[in-house]
């Protein structure tokens, strides 16, 4: 399984982003019923849409099923923002990379991401489908 992260989405759906080729060939390579998404991920690429019918065609598109965030992922991210907080991150609301984070490693999923930091952070045992660039 490969939980395919908002950023991978905006790219490909961006023909002019720098990262376009990379992203929807990534996504193009996924087995069809390998890739998924959850509500994090959904509310992070839906600015990009005026309309609910647009978003629901381009998920639909990459046939990618929105699954739920389970009350054991919640736990994980929860304690995960614990962490964070101890390492001097503010308080106040869970960071979305969290829940991102939180569903893979409770799903032993991997992440298709351009951003590993907070992943290989608090997640360190993922595995990571990136780029090869310096931002890991």
């Amino acid at each position: 399984m490969i939980l395919i992260d908002s950023n991978v989405l905006i790219d490909a759906i961006e023909p002019d982003s720098e990262w376009y080729a990379w992203s929807s060939g990534q996504l193009a390579s996924i087995e069809p019923t390998a890739g998924f998404i959850n509500p994090i991920i959904v509310r992070e690429i839906s600015p990009r849409f005026a309309e609910f019918e647009s978003l629901v065609k381009v998920v639909r598109f990459f046939g990618l099923p929105v699954r739920e965030i389970t009350l054991e992922v919640s736990w994980r991210a929860g304690q995960a923002h614990l962490d964070w907080i101890r390492h001097g991150g503010r308080r106040g609301s869970l960071l979305p990379d969290l829940l991102i984070g939180a569903h893979a490693a409770v799903e032993n999923a991997r992440i298709l991401t351009r951003d590993p930091r907070r992943f290989r952070t608090y997640f360190p045992e993922l595995e990571l489908l990136m780029p090869e660039t310096d931002n890991d």
